[in-house]
């Protein structure tokens, strides 16, 4: 029936399409009328989209179809990872233009294929390919036979553009995923370390993946990785990989074995030295070439020179290009050694400066310059000529806002530029250390428009909204004058207490109302925010140090980015601090049982080590409160054992008990919860709860608090799988999947996946449990992540063993470890009973 249903459905839209048509040459404004209503429930369908502009623009309701085409753009950017047809981007552009003639175009047939890019995350240029047809099909070559490929030169000789235009054409071409993972701010630190440096850019993949970076444990995080993209056609691109190379390249090579369906294209300016890495040099734009003029039109123009005079036709269109600019175009290219961002910086100026005026005025300053610096590349004497002569047309104002956004490689939005690089404006920013150049707040916006068309700076698009950011060789040229001009400590002072005072302000949101917002902010400035710790400790400024660790302690532990934080725990807890008051020194005392807490080693050292540094707190009003505050969690390391299990126990009540006497209420809500978790999984004892008088899913609704309140309805399944209360167990289900998926974390919502498919499986609902499973393995897949409720192979297994098919559910299992399976076996007895496990999860298994 559902054939002929859908085949009825499809001929009547068709008949509301003709009619709409009809209509259109009779009476645009009932057209109007008679499609709209179509429109919500098909969004997507162009057909229908098509006449409806058409129809808003006969009725001189131009505003309304172009709302209407941005909703369809909208709808099937965010939906389905497309653009509109072309056919319906030329109509919107005619309306655009308020062309009185224009005609109904026809749309694509509602049943044509919609080519999708569903994993297609590279960067967009505003500008044209040029000059690279030949590398580009040596680069596709290359990618046809090999699994890495790593395109080698200078720097801004065009590895990156063309690894994208690559990449672009190899997606159309094979519906590859793609991936683009920019190094570029990662920190060179710690490359001595080969397991330190791969972890740092499996952090980075990891966060472009959208993957949460869970707890170190016997599998690492580029395991974790691979097994997110396993099964999957995907091309990752590694972007300036130069100056981690180490790390990049462990990584690749780990990657590459692990995930056997994945490629990757790297840019560096130098090898990953892997056996089987296919290396190409991206040569520079060739200069020499032959000219035929013709009635102003020019042919057989040399890469370099095409190149170059688009660029200059871009900024001033009015330029007449004869024989003359010809040569001197030439002349220029030569001399800028065809470097790709060495011309745009050159056609930028084209709308001051003719092509000679500018070909005078940069061979001098290369003559000049290159005197003194024969030691160093001529390519680089180049460039940094390029950039000295750029430099120099800029007024005080852009120098100044230009080196001091080069503090740290990362990007940055207006309201934060205009907060840490304009002049003091809050009461706040009274206090931070002077700048020798002052800048109005109002005038961040012109120089940053200014920068931007100069090509010293980009803008970069993200969920979070427009950002900007300084080019790889601008941001080395600007941070060398930011430390000569002396305002380095300024600014560095500056990015930290904003930072600090951003990261304390979200702490205090993230467990109320609204928090999905405050995670979202702080998960796009985490470049930031590391940036800012890393200049904490290196200034040695313990407390601003403790702070920012402290702040945004429980955004990575909620979000599942813990992959560093015992570390950067680790090396704030290592500062002697005698602290400028009780409260800073209570608040490093907190610290250091968190690191304590989180540290990698035995068990009975990590509880003696938590047991000795929550004896570190101040003995005054404050410091009982402070302790409270983190031994609830601290108990945690030792509710998971056996041994120290009681100790645990005592802990966690006391802080509970004592949050409750001083008002705490939804800490101590959120503390009891997760006490009561580790009781029931680890040692079958029911919840506790509160005292009578306190209802924690009360006070946590109250407050807002949808992750603790996640973590309570995890108690309450425990218990109604414990009373064989399985509708009620299949209800809390539903209401932790909903509050999950309203933060985002999709690691919540791959453990309760896998209940969702138990449920489904405990009511023979088979078809329905599949469903479960398939998102459950997907959801696992992507964040790799390690806390869900049991292997995905192992709620297989059960599944196959429920289908009557027990030898295939023993070759699923057969990949399981042995703590693998004990963990699915406590978690799958408990809700389906022993009966209904297949023989290698039962507790009889040999």
């Amino acid at each position: 029936m559902a054939a002929e249903v859908g085949d009825l459905q499809e001929a009547r839209l068709q008949a509301v399409e003709r009619c709409a048509e009809t209509l259109m040459a009779m009476d645009p404004e009932r057209a109007v009328n008679f499609v709209a209503p179509y429109l919500p429930a098909h969004p997507a369908r162009e057909t229908l989209v098509a006449p409806l502009l058409l129809a808003y623009y006969r009725s001189r309701r131009q505003p309304e179809a172009l709302a209407a085409y941005e909703r369809l753009r909208k709808h099937l950017a965010e939906e389905l990872g497309a653009d509109p047809s072309p056919d319906l981007q030329d109509l919107y552009l005619k309306i655009l233009r308020q062309d009185l003639a224009v005609e109904a175009e026809p749309a694509p047939p509602s049943s044509a294929p919609v080519a999708l890019c569903p994993r297609r995350r590279l960067p967009a240029y505003a500008s044209p390919f040029l000059g690279r047809a030949e590398e580009l099909s040596n680069v596709l070559a290359l990618l046809g036979s090999h699994r890495i490929v790593t395109l080698m030169g200078i720097g801004v000789i065009g590895k990156t553009r063309l690894a994208v235009e690559a990449t672009e054409q190899e997606v159309h071409d094979t519906s590859a995923e793609a991936w683009f993972v920019d190094l570029a701010e990662v920190s060179a630190q710690g490359q001595e370390n080969p397991a330190r440096a791969e972890r740092v850019v499996a952090r980075v993949v990891t966060a472009v993946l959208g993957l949460p970076t869970p707890r170190e444990d016997s599998v690492g995080l580029t395991e974790r990785i691979a097994a997110s993209l396993q099964g999957r056609e995907a091309l990752v691109v590694l972007d300036n990989c130069e100056h981690v190379v180490e790390g990049a390249a462990s990584f690749a090579e780990r990657l590459l074995r692990n995930a056997g369906s994945v490629r990757l294209l790297a840019t560096s300016r130098e090898p990953l030295a892997l056996p089987e890495e296919q290396r190409y040099r991206v040569p520079q734009l060739p200069v020499k070439g032959e000219y035929l003029h013709s009635a102003n039109e020019l042919e057989q123009l040399s890469p370099a020179v095409e190149f170059f005079l688009t660029r200059v036709r871009a900024v001033n269109s009015d330029v007449v290009v004869d024989q003359s600019i010809l040569e001197a175009a030439e002349q220029l290219c030569r001399h800028l050694d065809g470097l790709p961002l060495a011309l745009e910086l050159a056609a930028a100026q084209t709308n001051v400066l003719s092509i000679p005026e500018l070909l005078e005025r940069i061979t001098d300053r290369l003559d000049l310059l290159s005197r003194p610096g024969r030691a160093a590349p001529r390519r680089q004497q180049t460039l940094r000529a390029m950039l000295e002569w750029s430099w120099s047309l800029l007024d005080d104002e852009e120098r100044a806002l230009l080196r001091r956004l080069a503090v740290h490689p990362v990007s940055w939005r207006l309201d934060v530029i205009e907060e840490i690089c304009a002049s003091s404006r809050t009461e706040t920013a009274t206090q931070w250390p002077a700048y020798t150049v002052e800048i109005p707040p109002s005038r961040i916006l012109p120089l940053l428009s200014h920068l931007v068309d100069s090509s010293l700076m980009a803008t970069v698009n993200t969920s979070d909204g427009l950002r900007y950011r300084l080019l790889e060789t601008v941001h080395s040229y600007a941070a060398e004058q930011l430390s000569e001009s002396g305002e380095q400590p300024a600014v560095a002072a500056r990015h930290v207490t904003y930072f600090q005072e951003l990261a304390e302000c979200a702490e205090i949101y993230l467990f109320a109302h609204h928090a999905k917002g405050w995670i979202d902010r702080i998960d796009a400035e985490r470049g930031h925010l590391t940036h800012a710790l890393t200049e904490a400790l290196r200034r040695e400024d313990v407390q601003s140090a403790t702070l920012l660790v402290m702040s945004t302690f429980w955004f990575r532990w909620m979000t599942g980015r813990i992959d560093s934080l015992g570390e950067e725990l680790a090396a704030v807890a290592a500062c002697t601090y005698p602290g400028r008051s009780s409260e800073d020194r209570n608040r490093h005392a907190q610290v250091k049982v968190l690191a304590r807490t989180l540290q990698a080693g035995k068990t009975d050292a990590r509880v003696e080590g938590v047991v000795a540094a929550l004896d570190g707190f101040e003995d005054d009003d404050a410091g009982p409160l402070a302790k409270m505050q983190v031994q609830w969690f601290a108990a945690s390391c030792m509710l998971a054992h056996q041994t120290h299990g009681e100790l645990g126990e005592r802990l966690a009540d006391e802080a509970v008990e004592y949050l409750l006497a001083v008002g705490e209420l939804s800490r101590a809500a959120f503390a009891a919860a997760q006490r009561d978790y580790f009781l029931m999984e680890h040692f079958d004892i029911r919840p506790k709860g509160l005292p009578v008088g306190y209802d924690a899913e009360e006070i946590l609704r109250e407050q807002g608090d949808a992750d603790g309140r996640t973590q309570l309805l995890a108690v309450q399944y425990l218990v109604a799988v414990a009373d064989g209360a399985t509708s009620r167990a299949q209800e809390i289900t539903e209401e932790a999947v909903q509050l999950a998926d309203s933060l985002g974390l999709e690691g919540e919502l791959s453990y309760w996946e896998s209940v969702r498919t138990l449920n489904s499986v405990r009511f023979q609902d088979l078809d329905a449990a599949q469903s479960h499973l398939h998102r459950t393995k997907e959801l696992a897949r992507r964040t790799a992540y390690a806390f869900c409720i049991m292997h995905p192979d192992a709620l297989e297994a059960v599944l196959e063993f429920q289908l009557r098919d027990p030898e295939q559910a023993e070759k699923v299992l057969a990949g399981l470890r042995p703590a693998e399976r004990n963990t699915a076996h406590r978690s799958l007895s408990r809700l389906l009973g022993e009966d209904a496990l297949p023989a290698g999860l039962r507790l009889s298994r040999a």
